[in-house]
């Protein structure tokens, strides 16, 4: 495949993709074959105007589920915890956590109520956007709120699903969820700029997020505190690393085939445009056929990585603006596979 050409047709549907949804900026990652693209648009800054470069790094947002499922996955495959293990049997304090299993946090099928839909914590960080919160204050706001529907009797995507599941990993693991999370998937799988924000030190190079407020864009990189999102959303990363994580994840270079399988049990439909959502894995239609992966969105941020396992391509798109349609622009660089 020759790449060069392949490289300039990306980079300007990038471009015109950037223009056309008026986007501060964009960057992005396309692995196919032999030919890597890595490519960027627009600014990471809007004053001082910076132009945004391929390396840049962005808020992931839900992204972050994916690497804790697999990690809550790697844990079953040592037997340190079934799936279907009660949630009470290892956190405790969690809304009828005696009846929820760990299958039922990573495929949000608990019933438990996205504590960041709720008016008390959006009120409470708009009062103060740097107040740090520990995953305890995070579940309470939750469980306030009556679920959505008695376990395994429904989907719900939900924040507190992954708030839980951060817990878990420490209480079954007996470590920090960041020193599992670094030692088990981001040093083993080389990915040197992906870091849990306000867990671990941050590697420089994270642009500015934006949102648009009276037509005015307003800088929302900071709108609340990292810990806020904790290991429902709050990994930083770049494209490099997130096309890497999933390309390696879903090669079965850090889970084992029985846990793949898990992952990719499917249990209902997720947005309009989703075939399915597993542990901690979306399934999604796409120009090239089913891509696996899964999206995010933070303040200021859109993210989606997927890889396309029928056309055996990988790529992920970050957007610094909350409003971004970035589904829609992994499918215009899907596009771009499918021609000539």
């Amino acid at each position: 495949m020759a790449c060069a050409p392949l490289a300039a047709r990306l980079q300007a549907a990038l471009d015109a993709a950037v223009d056309a949804q008026g986007l501060p900026g964009a960057a992005a990652a396309v692995d196919l074959g032999g030919c890597s693209f890595r490519g960027a648009a627009g600014v990471a800054n809007i004053e001082p105007r910076t132009p945004m470069k391929p390396g840049d790094l962005f808020r992931a947002g839900s992204i972050t589920k994916t690497f804790i499922s697999t990690l809550v996955l790697m844990l079953r495959a040592e037997g340190a915890l079934s799936l279907d293990d009660a949630v009470s049997a290892h956190v405790a304090g969690v809304p009828r956590g005696e009846q929820i299993t760990i299958r039922q946090l990573l495929n949000h099928t608990s019933g438990l109520f996205n504590y960041t839909d709720t008016d008390a914590f959006l009120s409470a960080v708009e009062a103060d956007p740097t107040r740090a919160w520990t995953p305890e204050e995070l579940i309470a706001f939750s469980a306030a709120e009556p679920p959505y529907f008695e376990p395994g009797r429904g989907f719900a995507y939900s924040n507190t699903n992954y708030i839980v599941a951060g817990c878990l990993v420490e209480a079954v693991s007996g470590e920090p969820v960041v020193a599992l999370l670094r030692a088990r998937i981001l040093e083993s799988a080389g990915l040197a700029s992906t870091y849990l924000d306000g867990a671990e030190p941050a590697v420089p190079g994270l642009v500015h997020g934006y949102g648009s407020y009276g037509g005015e864009l307003v800088d929302t990189t900071s709108a609340a505190d990292p810990s806020s999102a904790w290991t429902s959303g709050g990994l930083v990363s770049n494209t490099g690393d997130l096309t890497t994580f999933f390309v390696r994840l879903l090669g079965g270079g850090l889970l084992g085939p029985a846990e793949l399988a898990e992952m990719t049990t499917w249990v209902g439909a997720l947005p309009a445009d989703a075939r399915g959502y597993g542990l901690g894995l979306a399934r999604r239609a796409s120009p090239v056929g089913a891509t696996y992966g899964h999206g995010g969105s933070m303040w200021g941020f859109v993210s989606a990585s997927y890889r396309a396992v029928e056309r055996d391509a990988a790529i992920t798109v970050l957007v610094n603006h909350e409003e971004g349609n970035v589904e829609a622009i992994v499918d215009d660089l899907l596009r771009v596979l499918k021609g000539p």
